[in-house]
């Protein structure tokens, strides 16, 4: 398993986590957007969206609602 797998894999659990859904979709959106990473992490956010689409995860409407 690559690096990249076991980062994606973290952040479906963190996402799927009661109250960690933004947390773990904005941790995707640095990793993404980290200069010194060479493009390492480059569809992380889509990873995450693909496995938590295929496990059926949707947030509670709760976590729906912009931060603040």
């Amino acid at each position: 398993m690559t690096e990249f797998q076991k980062t994606r894999d973290w952040l479906v659990t963190l996402a799927m986590t009661p109250g960690w859904w933004h947390y773990s979709r904005e941790q995707a959106a640095q990793l993404e957007n980290d200069p010194q990473a060479a493009g390492a992490w480059a569809g992380m956010r889509e990873a995450v969206r693909t496995q938590l689409k295929a496990k059926g995860f949707r947030p509670p409407p709760a976590e729906l609602e912009p931060l603040a």
